[in-house]
């Protein structure tokens, strides 16, 4: 079965940008605590409102992050113009400005023994879209089980299906029981140095500031090397179910000429 499945692609629009923006809020909303999940992204939202909802990076780091993401190629000074003043600049000069410097990237539908297939298409794109990120995508099939690759992809499908079909992701389940107890004990420890400090406790003080550094560094260990206990997407179980929900929530399955 064909490995690498290259998508079409088209000029973006500001409402599809838009639309980009909106999902990676929905998901990100799900996994990080300083998100705010209530926040209605729009058009005249403000870029100072955007950045406190979403807890975005300073202009020039979000700048460069979204480089990467939309791949483009702009200079920290049109990334500026673009989103300084903060409060006077909405997403609608964002997404204008993303608009024409972007391509939008659209799933082909699959020939296999008959007629066009989008769901084949979908599935042939994600598969695609997983080697390019350092999968081992030899045992996917259309019924192998998601959970392996989400566990440790999850980022992938989340920022990858929000480029290709925006919203078409139910919103995202992450389980990080190592991260979520140490974070309590972090919290744990800057209580009982609290305490310590009231009751002038030295020994609690002590104790507690490092027991606190270790929990943090512990929370930087964890963020970073150690997979989430399971990650699921809805209802999704297969790569089948994820290429049916793509295709059914897409409308940019383009045509193409028979291969």
């Amino acid at each position: 079965m064909q490995v690498d499945y290259p998508m079409s692609k088209d000029q973006a629009t500001p409402d599809y940008v838009l639309s980009v923006l909106q999902d990676l809020h929905r998901q990100t909303s799900q996994v990080d605590p300083e998100v705010d999940p209530y926040a209605a992204l729009s058009f005249n939202t403000t870029v100072a409102e955007w950045r406190l909802a979403c807890d975005l990076l300073p202009w020039r780091e979000l700048g460069r992050t979204f480089n990467g993401f939309f791949e483009v190629n702009c200079s920290d000074d049109e990334w500026r113009a673009a989103l300084e003043p903060s409060r006077n600049k909405t997403l609608r000069d964002v997404c204008e400005f993303i608009a024409v410097r972007c391509l939008r990237p659209q799933i082909r539908p699959a020939f296999l023994l008959g007629p066009p297939c989008a769901t084949a298409g979908a599935f042939l794109t994600i598969r695609s879209l997983l080697r390019e990120n350092g999968a081992d995508v030899s045992g996917i099939t259309p019924s192998a089980e998601l959970s392996p690759y989400s566990r440790r992809y999850w980022r992938v499908f989340v920022e990858k299906m929000a480029r290709l079909t925006p919203g078409a992701l139910p919103a995202v389940r992450v389980r990080t029981p190592v991260y979520d107890c140490l974070v309590a004990g972090l919290l744990l420890a800057m209580i009982c140095f609290a305490i310590g400090a009231i009751t002038q406790a030295p020994y609690l003080i002590l104790g507690s500031f490092l027991g606190g550094l270790a929990f943090y560094a512990g929370i930087w260990i964890a963020t970073r090397y150690v997979l989430p206990s399971s990650v699921a997407f809805g209802d999704l179980r297969t790569f089948r179910d994820l290429a049916e929900a793509i295709s059914k929530n897409s409308d940019d399955i383009v045509a193409a000429p028979h291969e």
